[in-house]
């Protein structure tokens, strides 16, 4: 496994209430501390950063640029394995999450997070590529 290509996908929302966007750190400071932890993790499993994609999205964003570069990326066997922090990064909707770890894993790809939050967790077990590695 050490040294298959990774890309790093990191996503931060901004609230439509200015209260709760006061409240949560910076989107740009939510983001380096996703890449931060993503790239220590890549570091400890020898994963080669190939790829980051990043995006700042509005609440209820229309178009997503970095999630099309990323499914591009894996189309082009660019890369062998996704990281991202947790689901929800790459989609909210848990049957879109599905049809991406399906898309994955039949592009023969991964995809890793560093935390699944238990509406994600089913989803994960059991369309995710097993945790163990092969």
């Amino acid at each position: 496994m050490s040294g298959e290509t990774a890309a790093l996908f990191l996503s931060a929302r901004v609230p439509s209430d200015p209260k709760e966007a006061k409240r949560r750190p910076a989107p740009e400071d939510e983001l380096a501390e996703q890449e931060r932890r993503l790239r220590n993790y890549a570091q400890q499993a020898r994963y080669t950063v190939a790829r980051v994609f990043r995006e700042i999205l509005p609440e209820f964003p229309e178009e997503r640029p970095a999630l099309k570069g990323l499914r591009t990326a894996m189309w082009l066997r660019e890369i062998a394995v996704v990281l991202a922090d947790s689901p929800e990064r790459l989609y909210r909707d848990p049957e879109r999450l599905k049809s991406f770890l399906i898309e994955a894993r039949t592009l023969g790809l991964r995809v890793e997070f560093l935390d699944v939050p238990p509406l994600y967790a089913w989803i994960v077990k059991e369309y995710g590529w097993p945790r163990e590695r092969r």
